[in-house]
This record gives structure tokens, C-alpha cells and sequence, in this order.
């Protein structure tokens, strides 16, 4: 079977196409479509995957269905398919050339071992468990070639029935692990999850990032002594960028515009200040803290699993607030991060009504807060905005907050193209786009991440 023999269902690019010419047609697309809002065209540029090997081996997610030639036949083997239009086409191959090495490696083994037989005298499966009712199958890796990665077995009936089949499972799940080069392995069914394998579930990775000759570059891995490393541990639920490429390209321009922003707008002894929406686990927030080009950063996110991990990403980047006592207000370390569980509406609403009220950064000490509570952060004014909702764009109250807010700048990422539209025409009456960037966010599909850079207008 070659490679170009492999379908890729949903996808608009196969193998065999012209991937590059095919992500420059989209990201032009993208380019011209936001002409029709009055953005210039000299400050829409565009990112394109331009090498073939760029479009493929990149998404660090995916999910198959796991089905049979046969399904009334237990006994015949079990094959990788995706749906496309609510059916199942198969993927007529053993991995999945979109994903990640890593998690081409594990496909390739996960596929073997569930059509293993216990030897060749003996028909039956060696893993008979852990393929019995299988139903689907996610994996997730590390951005990064060669660290971690989880497989998750999803199951139409439930998994077991009384302890002793529990433990044959689980004993089932751990050599499994050990056969197929995985992290973790977790077993799901309805209202039940076993998990075998490293404990608790978790992705880490490792960037570093360099400042070289006024540039900031950001790469995977450990770099040398002159650089920054940036860790991040991620728990198997919680949202993680899907190209691990794509990313490294927004945090550059994201790094760099924000560098260029201090130096051009900071004034001295100004407390430079960033409010990030939308924060996940911290993939903006770590290295924008490590580069320490503001002062203190402020990170709200809905999800309480996420902002977990991003206070711990914290703790292991050293940029907690209780790491950073002696330089909270602009010393030489990472800036300090304080993380908030809310919604972004909510947390809009209430700071705009805090504004209106007067109670900002003016108000007598004896009444403010502490710096760990929300009620301090309402009121604080903020040189910067960072945003980065979901497909869906901004709500009301956080439009009304980038508008009427002290923000000189605002940073917009967003995977969603019409959303991003409507929000960018409503931001007019305040900003200017400076900048706006369109990279390949899923090569070979119709996806695209925008970066924007918006500036208040005088």
C-alpha cells in the first residue's frame, strides 16, 4: 500500500494533491475576504504552509471510529475509520499521515495489538477486553517528537461488570501500554473510567524562546544557555493548541508584537499591564510571562480543569505571584501571572461596572483589595487586551469592555472567520487594525488562525 493509498475523509487536500498551492489559496481567500471590512490591504499578510512537509505530521489530536469487516463477526479484525458526512469511510491504512509521528507510531501498534492472537496455536485475540465493544479512539501527543502521548478507548457498553473483570482490564490496559509505546491508555464507557498506564493522565512539553538582535524566535526543546525554556503540563482533557507548527508561528508574531508594543508605548515607571481572556492552561500566558515585557498579567478562563493547569504551568515557570514577592511590580523575572476562574462576559460586565463607578486604580488603598482577589483586577487599568474565544468570537460585554476599556492595544487570535469578521467591524469605532496575519491552521482542510494586531485610535 503506498501512502497517497490513504484516505483522509473530511479532508478537502488529499495526498496526492498540491498541499501547498492549496493552503496558499486559503490563507488568500481568508486575506481577501477581510478587504471586504475595510482592513487595508497593506496590513493583511499571510503565513501559507510552504513546504509539503508542513501539511502533513502535524496535528497532535485526532479521533478514529474502530470498526469491523464484519460487525456481526468477533473474530474478524478491526480497522481505523473517520466519518465524513455521518458515515464511516475507512482509512484504508494503519496510521494517519495528518497526526503527529508520535501518534502514527502508536496508531500503528494500537492496530496490531488489538488483532494480536495469543499465539499461532491459538485463535484467540490477546487482548480480547480491551477490543470487545470498542467503539472509538483518540489520541493525543506532545507538540514535541518523541514525549507523550494518550490513546483513549471509547466504549458503547460498559467496561466492566463486577471487580474481578475490572482487574483483568486494567491488567489488560498496562501491558497494552507497554506494547504499544503508550503514555497512558484510558478506557471509557457511559458513567465509567478506568486508566492504565502513567497516573494521573497528562501531556508536558518544552519550548524555548531567544531574543536575538531585538527578534524573540520560540522553538520546541531545549535550547542553549543564552535561552529561555518555557514548560507546560497539560492535563488529557484540557485544550491544547493542534499544530504544534501553526503555534510556534503565533506566539512568534504574538512575542514580537507585543515586544515592539513596550517599546514604542510604555512610558517609564508605568505599570504595564496585561488582561488575556480566553487563557486555556497558559499557552500564550507562559511565554509571554518568561519574556517579562509587562509587568504583571492577569489570565481568566471558564474552565476550572484549565485554570488548574495554568496555575501550575505558573508554579513550574516560576511567574506564580507567591514566586515573585520581591519583583511583583517590574523586576527582571518572569512576570507574574495571576489566573482566575470566570467567564469572560461576567468578568467584562463587572469590570466595565467598576469603571463607571470609579473604583479603579485611584481608589483609597484601605479599600483595595488584594492583588489575589477579583475585585482587585476589576478595577485596574490595562495597557493591553489579549484575546483568544472560541469559534463562536467575542460576547457583548467583552466588545464593550475592548471599546470603552483603558486598553491602547488589543491582541485578537481566532480560529473562527466569519466571528472574527462582525467582531473586527464593531471594533472599528475605537480601533485600527495595525496588523493582521492569516496562518494555516489545519492544512489540507478550509481552516485558518488570525492573528490581529488592533491599536487604539487617537
Amino acid at each position: 500500500m503506498t501512502e497517497s493509498s490513504i484516505l483522509l475523509p473530511g479532508y478537502e487536500c488529499q495526498l496526492e494533491d498540491d498541499s501547498v498551492l492549496h493552503s496558499k489559496e486559503k490563507v488568500q481567500s481568508a486575506a481577501e475576504d477581510l478587504l471586504t471590512i475595510g482592513i487595508p490591504k497593506d496590513n493583511i499578510h499571510t503565513l501559507p504552509c510552504l513546504s509539503h512537509k508542513e501539511t502533513i505530521d502535524y496535528r497532535c489530536s485526532c479521533t478514529f471510529q474502530i470498526v469491523s469487516e464484519d460487525p456481526n463477526n468477533d473474530e474478524c479484525e478491526l480497522q481505523y475509520a473517520m466519518r465524513s458526512a455521518k458515515t464511516a469511510i475507512l482509512l484504508r491504512g494503519d496510521h494517519f499521515p495528518i497526526a503527529t509521528p508520535r501518534i502514527q507510531h502508536v496508531m500503528k501498534l494500537v492496530v496490531r495489538e488489538l488483532n494480536a492472537r495469543v499465539s499461532e496455536n491459538d485463535s484467540a485475540f490477546k487482548y480480547t477486553l480491551l477490543r470487545t465493544d470498542l467503539s472509538s479512539v483518540s489520541f493525543a501527543s506532545s507538540w514535541q517528537h518523541g514525549l507523550d502521548c494518550i490513546a483513549t478507548f471509547n466504549y458503547c457498553t460498559p467496561i466492566h461488570v463486577n471487580n474481578e473483570t475490572k482487574q483483568q482490564l486494567l491488567a489488560e490496559a498496562n501491558d497494552f501500554c507497554s506494547d504499544c509505546n503508550i503514555t497512558t491508555l484510558i478506557l471509557r464507557s457511559k458513567k465509567m473510567k478506568e486508566v492504565g498506564g502513567r497516573i494521573p493522565p497528562f501531556i508536558d512539553d518544552l519550548l524555548h524562546l531567544k531574543r536575538q538582535d531585538g527578534v524573540i524566535t520560540i522553538a520546541l526543546g531545549m535550547g542553549d544557555e543564552t535561552s529561555i525554556p518555557v514548560f507546560y503540563h497539560k492535563p488529557e482533557d484540557a485544550f491544547q493548541h493542534p499544530n504544534g507548527n501553526t503555534m510556534l508561528k503565533a506566539l512568534e508574531w504574538m512575542m514580537n508584537t507585543l515586544q515592539n508594543i513596550e517599546r514604542t508605548e510604555m512610558e517609564n515607571g508605568k505599570d504595564f499591564k496585561l488582561l488575556e481572556m480566553y487563557c486555556g492552561c497558559g499557552a500564550h500566558t507562559m511565554s509571554i510571562s518568561k519574556s517579562a515585557i509587562f509587568d504583571s498579567i492577569v489570565a481568566v478562563e471558564l474552565d476550572q480543569r484549565l485554570v488548574d493547569a495554568c496555575q501550575v504551568n505558573c508554579v513550574k515557570n516560576g511567574c506564580s505571584p507567591t514566586q515573585n514577592n520581591d519583583n511583583v511590580d517590574g523586576g527582571k523575572g518572569a512576570t507574574p501571572v495571576y489566573s482566575f476562574q470566570g467567564d469572560a462576559g461576567e468578568w467584562a460586565a463587572k469590570s466595565l461596572l467598576r469603571r463607571k463607578r470609579g473604583l479603579d486604580s485611584s481608589t483609597a488603598a484601605s479599600s483595595v483589595p488584594s492583588r489575589s482577589s477579583k475585585s482587585y483586577w476589576y478595577g485596574q487599568d490595562y495597557h493591553v487586551l489579549l484575546v483568544d474565544p472560541p469559534r463562536m468570537g467575542l460576547s457583548h460585554e467583552v466588545r464593550e469592555l475592548a471599546i470603552n476599556g483603558s486598553f491602547e492595544h488589543m491582541i485578537y487570535v481566532s480560529c473562527g472567520r466569519q466571528a472574527l469578521k462582525g467582531d473586527l467591524d464593531a471594533l472599528k469605532v475605537a480601533f485600527d487594525v495595525m496588523d493582521c496575519t492569516i496562518t494555516d491552521l489545519f492544512p489540507r482542510t478550509n481552516s485558518v488562525e488570525t492573528l490581529v494586531h488592533l491599536k487604539r485610535r487617537r
